[in-house]
């Protein structure tokens, strides 16, 4: 097999490609060791309904949101805390805000805060969309692996179209539990 040198448009290209598709879509094959998916959704397609309860599978960096009737609505890859930041367990929405920043760098913002408890330090730990930063030329969005690796403070950080169908359709008091993975 012949090797190509990089092309940085190219790797620029899969950069931006990956903070929007998630890792499954983009699979050929399925290993058969993967959680069950609903099938792909945009955002935009997928139901207005009130979520029952949302489980984060940390190995697997995916939320699972369910239905009233416990079924399974859709999978949305995400990307939780470095370092076990993500605290595991039951907890409850407890508050919502369209526009949040991160507290020690208020340049450092982010769109769709769903929160649900508090980090080893203090701060609100909650769902929201992919962190940005803003400068003198607009904003910057953070390199972020939905769906691939754990990026964040110890937030749950969704591509911006899922996080604010997430926010639309939660509310205060739903269940969230974090978990290892489902299984163990």
């Amino acid at each position: 097999m012949r090797r190509c040198p990089l092309d940085a448009r190219a790797v620029l290209a899969g950069v931006l490609l990956s903070l929007c598709v998630p890792a499954h879509a983009l699979a050929e094959g399925d290993s058969g060791t993967a959680p069950p998916r609903v099938p792909a959704q945009s955002p935009v397609n997928r139901p207005v309904v009130r979520i029952a309860s949302v489980v984060v599978e940390l190995d697997t960096q995916t939320a699972f949101v369910y239905s009233r009737s416990r079924r399974l609505i859709t999978s949305i890859p995400v990307s939780t805390g470095l370092a076990d930041s993500t605290p595991t367990g039951s907890f409850k929405v407890f508050s919502k805000s369209e526009q949040s920043y991160y507290t020690p760098a208020p340049w450092e913002r982010m769109r769709w805060m769903v929160r649900f408890t508090t980090g080893r330090e203090g701060g609100n730990i909650g769902f929201h969309g992919i962190p940005y930063r803003v400068t003198a030329s607009g904003e910057v969005p953070f390199l972020t692996p939905v769906g691939e690796a754990p990026s964040s403070h110890g937030c749950v950080r969704m591509r911006v179209p899922d996080a604010k169908w997430l926010f639309d359709n939660i509310d205060l008091g739903t269940p969230v539990r974090v978990v290892r993975s489902r299984g163990g």
